[in-house]
């Protein structure tokens, strides 16, 4: 049975949730760092999450929040977040690749309202997605959508435990700023690939109307 996009981007997921526990360790131990008693802070270290302990709590953790609430986290509006939903009235008209009369011959005229452009684009992406540029738009979509949702989750959990467990003021407001600037890089991230994926599958299918 072949691996399915979110499997295969577990262990990225996993990595970044390693490195965040990592970076907050090492925080908490700042006071090792300094008088470099090394082996201790690297013993530690090893221990924080095994690897494939941490593999299963990060899909767990992902699967807190369900595909529609992840949107919401990435794209910031509460009503019709998917990026399908913008497909034809916004995302068609900007990429260059799209060839809208094309796609207008292909399914008439092109919906309006969010729910129907969603609709209409999922049924195109249903015909496309064994194509190989479909697949990697989606899977580069889904890994910055998830990667968004867990730093959320991060903050929220490590965060907290930050605020009473981290040494001093200027180490809490570090850490918090790098959690900060991981959602805001993730979250663009997860915007641009998702409005790739929207257009990529336009793309095609214009493409393949062309003859």
């Amino acid at each position: 049975m072949p691996v399915s996009l979110k499997e295969s981007n577990k262990i990225g997921l996993y990595g970044l949730v390693a490195a965040n526990l990592a970076l907050y360790y090492l925080l908490l131990r700042s006071t090792a760092i300094v008088t470099g008693d090394w082996l201790t802070l690297l013993r530690g270290l090893s221990l924080i999450v095994p690897a494939g302990v941490g593999t299963a709590l990060t899909g767990v953790v992902a699967a807190q929040f369900s595909a529609q609430a992840k949107a919401r986290i990435v794209f910031m509006r509460w009503r019709d977040p998917l990026p399908g939903s913008e497909a034809f009235t916004k995302y068609a008209r900007m990429d260059p690749r799209v060839d809208v009369q094309a796609l207008e011959r292909l399914i008439g005229q092109l919906p309006t309202t969010p729910a129907e452009q969603n609709a209409t684009w999922y049924r195109l992406y249903k015909t496309v997605d064994h194509e190989p540029a479909v697949i990697q738009a989606h899977r580069a979509f889904l890994f910055a959508r998830d990667y968004s949702a867990l730093v959320v989750i991060l903050s929220l959990v490590l965060g907290v435990l930050g605020s009473i467990q981290l040494p001093s003021v200027r180490t809490r407001l570090a850490y918090v700023f790098a959690l900060v600037l991981q959602f805001a890089l993730a979250s663009r991230a997860a915007r641009t690939n998702g409005r790739r994926f929207v257009t990529t599958v336009l793309a095609i299918k214009a493409a393949q109307e062309n003859g």
